[in-house]
């Protein structure tokens, strides 16, 4: 009877590694008597929380116009097509109460372009039990056969009183391929479906929400379906800021406005008035902003911003709320303000570990709204992770595995690496690396005894894995956890008893593993392959698979067993051997087929010439993390492996680096670029990521103590030029919210073919957090505090100072996350599961809005900001799935701050500003307007050659982006002087020389103002 109506809970889940979605304000709903759904039609254009969802292959696309939500089916899928059945196609509501005993009314609408037929039911996800309504016995008597539909438009109402109480169900229609229950299509493929006017009214529950005891079935009206809705425009870090440092936050209204006095409030109390610097409409914000700078504001305690607007505030149509909008949130100035984040930030590691069971003496922090206790669960994929190596890369498969199965791994352990359970070991490497690489500065910064036995982390000392057992006592933390996702790789080598890869591949790593399907939310790790679920419900029926080894999978394992090696040294001398031993034999494989990847990019379609390339488009059943182009990755290894032995080889190879796509000009040895290209990647404005590596590799040389005073004064300055680039970037003229991200041109061809998308890019905070590791590095080669200046703008911006004036964090701020696209943490859909524990980064703003439910707000893609582009929901994986390389870098910038926070400033830092144009030394020309003790000659005139002309503006960009080259006493020809600086200072906006004195002159030279003299 319930034959796999566990179906239900598939979501359009897609790879892991592709891009992300979008966002907007909450929509008031339709008001009618007893409302049970959170959306009745679709007259403004929004469906949510009404979405679309599909099982590989099939395929539809939708719209909202016309008032009506428009489902045209591409591709129904179905058994003959490599599908399922009916569920294949689902238009669904989700998140419904139903009452035991309660009497309910029900009417749908459908205009359908071509007859057919389709299943309608409410019922709880898991498929377990009966459901509140699939018989349709007053009308249709149909029961789990299907309703027939006529072209054209069609009508129905019905009624029933429930058995049962469903906490959490959904009302979902199917109408998919030829299969179980139907033996032909529902619908011809092209099929148009218009819903509309659906109503699922209680009788029991009167017409308006009360609270959730009096009225359990109506839609709750605090559900905001994820949508994320500002409660202020003072947009802060909701975490607080500290002590000694920049305090920005930033007005952000819909008008703009002139510039607005602002009060800052301790306890009610004024302690600090000022005036908004108007920076105008940011594009990406999607908001007219001011930055309000209150950094004098030094006393620690809890604060509030209230800007002299009393006017603005907004009234929430379901809750009639008055939001005042012109009053930030609490937040608090303190040194201590991020305490406890790095311990739940490491703990996410601990929580998605593979084959051990997750204790609840080891879980730091849970929902306030949740069980605890519901976060521990048995280990999953336990005591063996065994899976099928594949012989070739395989897009798809049956719904029934119809590969390989002649050859077998046990891939036990390791992390999971996102919301499924794919363990792949590209984004393995880097979360690897970044964990190690946090323990290594510590080292170099003397704060290493934070990693102690239990001091910030907690993780059981003793665990055992397959055939592992390892005792942890009186190794770092960091490291223990680091070696759990370690250990794994090591089982992702190709022996030789591989009959498919052994003899040509031998000492090369597997790329990945995963389910050779999809999976759905609400799904136990231990407890979901099988035909039959252990509550007797029907399982996903999934086998676990292995994909070809390759070139970038073996070179990460490379440099992070390398770099693991000389930390590990002294401490467990054995494991230190055997990563040496693993990376150097497998260096030795790359080499003997070094002329079939080095310097080569075969394009998209790399890995038909060459398997041991990624293909981009594998993202079926797991991510994709495609990669054509490896010589970053071999760079990277390379300055793993001489950092570790101080081995020539490594060192003649890694000083010849240059990528070939170039980027910024700055992708080579001893450099660290601002423009990631390669595979996945289209000039991304970062340093590194999973798909583009070298910017690690020079990271690692600046920590090394095996590299030449020279090299190591190169890799300094260039570390720091990056960081400038991303400093200045943040004081824009343009940028109302201190983001050191901007977003490019990029394509995504599983989910938009043929489209070029403008805009942030899946997992955007990744990009912010991992640009704010560079300014951090900057900051401890320089101690210039610009540097550390921004990368707490980074966070803040993590942290609420947004577009959505929202935390992006779990657990903290006062507006945060709580729904992250995870498989187990899925309250949100199944109360029985948990909700997601503190300190978890999802990842973030997109601008693809590929995501169905995302979709569902009715945004077109290139027509939103990409700030608003994200929806707090389980649903929308594009925007919100967490992953292992987001969180390391989040919990790097928390060791961070745990570590320089309370000593900043130190007293050797250099107390200029991001404004001046040293990083070695106060300018006290830059005091005042127009240079101080140099008169000016000549407004604008930078370069004094008697003339203001573009050559001025560019000098000071330059004088900023690159100080040692051409500021003041630079080594450039004609380099920035005394006398250019104070010629130069003319935007009264600001003090000292910026990037908004040069848009002036450019102002000047347009006639867009009529004099350069600040004091007219």
């Amino acid at each position: 009877m319930h034959k796999k109506i566990a179906k239900a809970v598939t979501s359009s889940l897609m790879a892991a590694s592709m891009v992300a979605s979008s966002v907007a304000a909450l929509v008031p709903m339709s008001a009618s008597a007893g409302n049970c759904l959170g959306q009745n039609d679709f007259d403004d254009g929004v469906g949510l929380p009404w979405h679309i969802c599909v099982t590989n292959p099939a395929e539809q696309k939708f719209d909202m116009k016309g008032g009506t939500y428009n489902c045209t089916i591409v591709n129904p899928g179905g058994e003959k097509r490599g599908g399922d059945s009916r569920w294949d196609c689902q238009f669904r509501h989700r998140s419904l109460h139903i009452e035991k005993g309660h009497h309910y009314t029900i009417h749908w609408e459908v205009d359908a372009s071509s007859a057919g037929e389709l299943h309608t039911h409410i019922h709880r996800l898991s498929g377990s039990g009966d459901g509140a309504w699939q018989d349709n016995a007053e009308q249709w008597d149909k029961g789990w056969d299907n309703v027939k539909i006529s072209k054209g438009k069609n009508e129905f109402d019905s009624e029933f009183t429930a058995k049962e109480t469903l906490e959490v169900a959904e009302w979902a229609f199917h109408y998919g391929g030829a299969g179980p229950y139907q033996t032909q299509d529902c619908f011809p493929e092209g099929t148009t479906l218009k819903f509309d006017n659906m109503k699922l009214e209680c009788s029991d529950c009167g017409d308006t929400y009360k609270d959730e005891k009096s009225t359990p079935c109506l839609w709750d009206p605090s559900n905001e379906l994820g949508v994320v809705t500002p409660r202020s425009d003072v947009r802060i870090n909701q975490v607080g800021y500290f002590t000694n440092a920049r305090k920005l936050a930033t007005y952000a209204t819909s008008d703009s406005k002139s510039a607005v006095s602002f009060t800052v409030k301790k306890n009610g109390t004024a302690v600090y008035t000022g005036t908004g610097k108007v920076i105008g409409m940011d594009k990406d914000a999607g908001d007219y902003c001011q930055i309000l700078d209150f950094s004098e504001v030094k006393e620690p305690g809890t604060y509030t911003i209230e800007v002299d607007d009393t006017s603005n505030t907004f009234l929430n149509p379901k809750t009639k709320e008055t939001y005042k909008k012109y009053i930030s949130h609490e937040f608090k100035i303190g040194d201590d303000v991020y305490e406890g984040i790095v311990k739940d930030a490491m703990n996410y590691f601990y929580q998605n570990r593979s084959g051990m069971d997750i204790e609840s003496a080891y879980i730091t922090s849970h929902n306030e709204k949740d069980d605890a206790k519901k976060l521990a669960h048995q280990g999953g994929h336990y005591p063996n992770d065994n899976a099928y190596v594949q012989p070739k890369w395989q897009k798809s498969y049956g719904q029934e595995f119809d590969g390989d199965t002649s050859v077998t791994v046990d891939c036990v352990g390791g992390w999971y690496d996102a919301g499924d359970h794919g363990k792949y070991v590209v984004n393995g490497g880097i979360s690897v690396w970044t964990l190690q690489n946090m323990y290594e500065r510590s080292k170099v910064q003397g704060t290493d005894a934070k990693w102690a036995d239990g001091k910030t982390m907690s993780i059981p000392q003793n665990y055992s894995v397959g055939n592992i057992k390892f005792d942890g006592t009186g190794s770092p933390d960091v490291l223990d956890e680091a070696r759990v996702e370690l250990e794994w790789m090591f089982n992702m080598i190709v022996t030789s008893k591989d009959k498919h890869w052994g003899s040509k591949c031998e000492n090369l790593v597997y790329h990945k593993m995963h389910d050779h399907k999809w999976t759905g939310l609400a799904t136990k790790p231990w407890d979901y392959a099988g035909e039959k679920l252990a509550d007797g419900s029907d399982g996903w029926n999934t086998t676990r698979i292995v994909k070809p080894p390759t070139y970038a999978a073996t070179l990460n394992m490379i440099a992070c067993a390398a770099q693991a090696s000389r930390l590990w040294k002294g401490i467990d001398d054995s494991f230190s051997a055997k990563c040496l031993e693993k990376a150097e034999t497998s260096w030795k494989a790359m080499m003997a087929k070094k002329s079939s990847w080095y310097g080569v990019d075969l394009g998209k379609d790399a890995w038909e010439k060459d398997p041991q390339f990624a293909p981009l488009d594998q993202a079926i059943g797991g991510g994709g993390y495609g990669d054509t182009y490896v010589d970053d990755d071999a760079y990277w290894a390379a300055c793993e492996l001489f950092s570790t032995t101080g081995d020539e080889e490594y060192y003649n190879f890694l000083k010849d680096y240059k990528n070939i796509h170039e980027g910024d000009g700055h992708d080579k040895a001893f450099d660290i670029t601002t423009s990631l290209g390669g595979g996945e990647n289209n000039g991304s404005f970062s340093s590194f990521n999973w798909g583009c590596t070298a910017g690690l590799g020079t990271v690692t040389l600046l920590l090394s103590d095996k590299v030449s005073a020279e090299d190591k004064a190169t890799v300094e300055a260039n570390i720091k030029k990056c960081a400038d680039t991303y400093v200045a970037f943040e004081d824009g003229a343009t940028n109302g919210m201190g983001i050191p991200y901007k977003g490019t041109t990029f394509t995504d061809e599983i989910n938009c073919p043929g489209e070029v998308i403008e805009g942030y890019e899946w997992g955007s905070n990744s990009f912010v957090i991992n640009n704010a590791i560079v300014m951090a590095y900057a900051y401890d080669i320089s101690h210039d505090a610009k540097y550390f200046n921004g990368a707490v703008s980074a966070l803040d911006y993590i942290f609420g100072r947004n577009g959505l004036g929202f935390s992006f964090v779990t657990g903290y701020g006062t507006y945060h996350s709580n729904n992250p696209h995870h498989r187990y943490w899925s309250y949100e859909l199944d109360h029985s599961f948990p909700m997601a524990p503190s300190g978890v980064m999802s990842g973030g703003c997109g601008a693809g809005l590929q995501d169905p439910y995302v979709g569902g707000l009715g945004y077109e893609r290139g027509k939103t900001a990409s700030q608003k582009c994200f929806v707090d929901s389980i649903e929308a994986w594009s925007v919100n799935e967490v992953t292992i390389n987001w969180n390391a870098p989040f919990a790097w910038a928390m060791a961070f701050f745990d570590d320089e926070a309370p000593l900043f400033p130190k007293k050797d830092d250099v107390q200029t500003t991001t404004t001046t144009t040293t990083t070695t030394a106060p300018i006290t020309t830059t005091t005042t307007q127009g240079g101080g003790d140099v008169t000016v000659t000549l407004w604008g005139d930078a370069n004094c050659d008697g003339t203001v002309d573009l050559a001025d503006a560019i000098l000071i960009m330059q004088s900023l982006a690159n100080p040692n080259k051409y500021g003041i006493g630079g080594t450039a020809a004609k380099p920035l002087t005394k006398q250019g600086q104070a010629n130069a200072d003319v935007d009264t906006s600001t003090k000292g020389l910026t990037g908004d004195d040069a848009v002036k002159i450019q102002e000047y030279l347009l006639k867009k103002v009529a004099s350069l003299d600040p004091t007219k």
